[in-house]
């Protein structure tokens, strides 16, 4: 068997990171579009991951068809999103009920109403994941990668740590602009943020064959936990229409759905207390991943 020398085996990752989230993407989608939870949410976090590769090896290789594929891409994500809140939002429902003490009867009234605003997601998903759109899809990617005759590993990886450095600093100026209250929509964002520099991060320790994980794990902790804060808040809302419908009919229901946002409301509260505290560890991530591309050093050692 003929052994693959090192420039080979740096020329063909790009073309390895590309394909494994393609495949990846592609093998969710069938099961997601006919409503399978799991693989909504794995469809969502390929589409994400493959979104993330795509400006760096289009950069790098000049090719237009990937970023023309970046957004059939981003137009998945965005279909799959609101389903994939919801999902999550009826995963929560039960454990959420049991610790508010509301009757199944009121946890019941408010999953009808998730599911039935999830089938009218799910029914404009199908209009964006259309066979023609996925075949599209599919060309723009053969045809941009992974034997570009301009691809560059070398370029890539350059690309890949410059994106990181600007996510990272985006996640840092999100940090400060959230500051110490809260606020819904500034916490999202670094939830948002702190995802991306995730992904960006993924493509960089990839390209570099980095085992190194911390910095990867440590976001993904802050991500998980500011989405659980986002999770909550999306049921809570979705809890005060179910309110408003029953109010004039059931006063007994409505009440304990009070029951279930207060509850809700707390555990938002802790879940911002704990961001406070480990807000500054996040930050010194992102000095040291901003630093190293401006020094000219891997991101990984």
């Amino acid at each position: 068997m003929t052994e693959l020398n090192p420039s080979m085996v740096r020329t063909q990752l790009p073309a390895k990171l590309l394909r494994q989230r393609l495949l990846s993407l592609l093998h969710a989608l069938p099961a997601a579009a006919s409503g399978d939870v799991s693989s909504v949410h794995r469809a969502r976090v390929a589409s994400r991951r493959l979104r993330e590769v795509l400006p760096v090896l289009a950069e790098a290789a000049g090719s237009r068809d990937l970023g023309r594929a970046r957004k059939d891409v981003r137009r998945i994500t965005r279909a799959l999103g609101p389903i994939r809140e919801l999902d999550v939002a009826l995963g929560h429902l039960p454990e959420v009920g049991r610790h508010a003490a509301v009757s199944a009867r009121a946890v019941a009234a408010v999953r009808r109403h998730l599911m039935a605003e999830r089938q009218v997601h799910r029914r404009a998903m199908l209009d964006v994941i259309t066979p023609g759109a996925v075949a599209r899809l599919r060309a723009r990617l053969a045809d941009g990668h992974p034997h570009h005759p301009r691809a560059d590993h070398e370029a890539e990886l350059l690309s890949a740590r410059r994106r990181a450095a600007r996510r990272a600093q985006h996640l840092r100026v999100e940090i400060n602009r959230a500051g110490a209250l809260y606020v819904s929509e500034r916490l999202h964002a670094v939830r948002v943020a702190a995802k991306k520099v995730r992904y960006a991060l993924e493509v960089d320790r990839e390209l570099t064959r980095s085992r190194a994980l911390s910095r990867i794990n440590r976001l993904k902790a802050l991500q998980d936990a500011l989405g659980e804060i986002h999770d909550f808040e999306i049921l809570a809302d979705r809890i005060r229409e179910v309110q408003a419908d029953l109010a004039a009919n059931d006063r007994q229901i409505a009440s304990e759905l009070e029951a279930l946002v207060r509850t809700l409301e707390t555990r938002c509260r802790d879940g911002h207390a704990a961001f406070l505290r480990d807000r500054a560890s996040i930050q010194e991530i992102c000095r040291r991943i901003i630093d190293a591309a401006r020094e000219g050093r891997p991101t990984f050692k």
